[in-house]
């Protein structure tokens, strides 16, 4: 009888911490939705699909994110790798925007919070809208994301490494009108969806109206 006590205990406990989680991660969103609005011009490229979210739910078990001194450290790599790569193939580095890395991060604890991967978010707003409403008013954007990686390096390095015709996230690294990045880390220790990946990786890029 103690030990079912104990266990029905521990579950409580787990079950709260991810309900409490969940609300940091709803009040980020609303955040964003309440953020300034207006469109830019044209629309934006086309994006590289990932797995749909149309069927995103919450996993059973939220671990605590990544200190965020491993997040801010994984970023540096990730924007350090890319420019590296942009710069031997001619473009010039780019930029680390706050917005950018705000959105991506949400982005990629999104993904990792309701078992999906793709450039949708869970409650379906896309990519160029997300940024678009979290005030980042672009004339040009686009995104990569990734999963399952477990090093900036390993990450950057499977968006460049792909080979044409699936290139699209090689394609948007080496998009020299692309001035600015945001780059999202998060890490599920207790994977227990479809998805069990543990690591998921969000590359935003953009170009502000008027540069």
């Amino acid at each position: 009888m103690r030990r079912i006590i104990t266990a029905l205990v521990a579950v409580a406990i787990l079950v709260g911490y991810g309900f409490t989680h969940m609300s940091q991660v709803q009040s980020t969103f609303a955040a964003l939705s309440r953020a300034p609005s207006s469109f830019g011009w044209g629309a934006p490229p086309p994006l590289p699909f990932g797995l749909g979210a149309s069927s995103a739910t919450a996993t059973a078990v939220v671990a605590p994110p990544p200190p965020f001194a491993v997040i801010q450290d994984y970023a540096n790599r990730v924007i350090a790798r890319t420019n590296r790569y942009r710069q031997q193939n001619g473009c010039p580095p780019l930029k680390e925007n706050a917005i950018l890395m705000g959105t991506a991060q949400a982005h990629s604890e999104d993904m990792a919070i309701h078992d999906f991967v793709g450039h949708n978010s869970s409650d379906g707003t896309t990519a160029w809208d997300r940024i678009e409403q979290a005030g980042y008013h672009y004339s040009l954007v686009a995104e990569n994301v990734a999963w399952g990686q477990s090093t900036p390096e390993q990450a950057v390095d499977a968006w460049f490494n792909e080979t044409p015709p699936n290139d699209l996230h090689r394609q948007n690294i080496l998009n020299c009108k692309l001035q600015d990045i945001g780059v999202g880390y998060y890490y599920l220790a207790n994977d227990p969806g479809k998805i069990t990946a543990h690591s998921y990786w969000t590359q935003d890029f953009g170009t502000l109206q008027g540069q």
